[in-house]
């Protein structure tokens, strides 16, 4: 672990700055709904990582459980979407609205960081070939990433 800063750390850092200028712009209402579809999608994914697992396994059983979160996931979100849409028009009142876009700030930070590590997770399980090997010497050339990825609970190794 020589350096700190390497092309993956740099790509962070603007995703960070594009996380902040879409939070602002999007505000915490429309970030907290594109967050939880964020979350909803990883979790999707883990799901089918699950289940594809499962069926190659031969495992009946962990395929129908696998099955049934995914519905569950895919009904409660759907009643998450429709209680956030309703929270979006109040925010919409003039004073709310200028706390909203502040308050997006962070939502959209904690987006792209989302985003992040996702990538890296990817990357480590090798799904990303050339790139993803470029990641994963980076990462592990970098303290601060190394750092990073060691408490990543999204997508743990």
């Amino acid at each position: 672990m020589n350096s700190i800063i390497n092309i993956t750390f740099i790509i962070g850092i603007i995703l960070a700055v594009i996380g902040i200028y879409i939070g602002f712009k999007v505000g915490l209402t429309k970030g907290i709904s594109h967050l939880v579809a964020l979350v909803v999608t990883v979790l999707t994914l883990m799901l089918i990582l699950m289940l594809t697992a499962s069926i190659r396994a031969g495992q009946s059983r962990n395929s129908i459980i696998t099955l049934i979160i995914l519905v569950i996931l895919g009904t409660v979100y759907g009643v998450v979407k429709f209680l956030l849409k309703s929270a979006h028009k109040v925010s919409e009142l003039p004073l709310l609205h200028q706390l909203d876009k502040i308050a997006g700030i962070l939502v959209g930070l904690l987006w792209m960081s989302i985003i992040y590590m996702v990538i890296i997770s990817l990357s480590y399980r090798g799904l990303f070939g050339a790139f993803g090997d470029m990641v994963v010497a980076d990462v592990e050339k970098s303290e601060i990433l190394m750092l990073l990825n060691k408490y990543n609970i999204l997508m743990p190794r």
